[in-house]
């Protein structure tokens, strides 16, 4: 499939498609996995989130995906720069909104879901960032213990490719400062608007269920859990009140 426009985004070459089904899928067939690269559709037909979840499309949401190099050691923490760098640009466009990152890396506004990640593995080192962004419009989310909100329902009205320059530059400062200072201070910016923490909260794991007191995440960027016998280390799992 064509794309139907080409731009330089910050170092990343950025190609727009009208319609495809997932942006990651279409990360995964590009030659050169040593250039950056990202992709967006203006319409996604089977996007997916974590645990093989369905991301409804909406047309005006925001739906890309993009390369990046990686030790897989270093997955967790850069699973909690990239909600950072989603938080830190929604932050920016309004000093109002109640924003939240709840644990891994569900970016919250006024407690309800704007934004879902997914983090595949293409070969090797090499990973695929996909983020779906609501921007206009919000989907129904069935059984769940939040709902969904978009940017346009908390009166920040913008297009979709300006929120994605935005967060690009956000998230090439939050890569830079990583690199170069290691994952402290990403930490100490993530905790500070960490959902529930220092709140008991319930992990939910597959078929495992544990509760107990949200302390911290750690220097790999899991969760901390204080349950009645011990701290334990979450790796992986859904969080709920």
């Amino acid at each position: 499939m064509l794309y139907t426009s080409k731009e330089i985004i910050e170092n990343y070459e950025c190609y727009e498609f009208e319609e495809l089904t997932s942006t990651n899928d279409e990360i995964k067939n590009i030659k050169d996995l040593s250039i950056p690269t990202l992709i967006t559709a203006i319409n996604q037909t089977n996007g997916r989130g974590r645990r093989a979840r369905n991301w409804t499309p909406i047309l005006g949401n925001l739906y890309f995906s993009y390369n990046i190099e990686l030790s897989p050691k270093d997955l967790s923490k850069f699973v909690c720069l990239i909600g950072l760098s989603l938080a830190k640009t929604i932050k920016q466009l309004s000093s109002t909104l109640d924003i939240k990152i709840k644990w891994p890396n569900d970016v919250m506004v006024n407690n309800n879901k704007i934004s879902g990640i997914l983090i595949e593995n293409i070969s090797g080192n090499y990973w695929v960032v996909g983020i779906g962004v609501n921007i206009v419009d919000s989907p129904n989310i069935e059984n769940a213990s939040y709902q969904a909100t978009s940017l346009k329902e908390q009166g920040i009205i913008l297009d979709r490719k300006d929120f994605l320059r935005y967060y690009l530059k956000n998230f090439n400062q939050d890569y830079k400062q990583y690199l170069q200072f290691g994952f402290e201070n990403i930490r100490k910016q993530w905790l500070e608007l960490a959902l529930n923490i220092n709140k008991t909260i319930t992990i939910q794991n597959e078929d495992i269920s544990k509760k107990g007191e949200f302390i911290t995440i750690d220097d790999n960027g899991y969760l901390i859990l204080k349950t009645k016998d011990k701290e334990e280390k979450i790796i992986a799992g859904d969080l709920f009140i």
